[in-house]
């Protein structure tokens, strides 16, 4: 007798993967969210292929410095800032997502 497995919804693309394999994502990574003293982090389940796809977006979309105009040089985010950053980085890669669900 084959056992069924429990599947499980990904929260990005929708798609239902087998349990085992769903991955527990920070939204924000939980090293910024201790810097920032932010007491809960959101955690998403997204499938193996999503987590990969959010973490290449992630390196492609947040940068870790702005240019300050008032030092007239860059200079490296604070961890405040780092937190709007991946919010609005994750905001921007689930609504591709979405886009995407809508095309198929």
């Amino acid at each position: 007798m084959v056992e069924k497995q429990e599947l499980v919804l990904c929260q990005l693309c929708g798609d239902e993967v087998p349990a085992p394999t769903i991955e527990k994502v920070y939204v924000v990574p939980k090293e910024i969210t201790e810097q920032a003293r932010i007491l809960r982090a959101r955690i998403i389940r997204v499938c193996p292929r999503c987590s990969t796809e959010l973490q290449a977006w992630y390196k492609a979309k947040v940068d870790k410095n702005i240019y300050d105009v008032q030092l007239k040089k860059f200079r490296v985010r604070l961890p405040v800032e780092l937190v709007k950053e991946y919010e609005n980085a994750f905001n921007r890669f689930s609504k591709f997502k979405n886009n995407q669900k809508q095309l198929v």
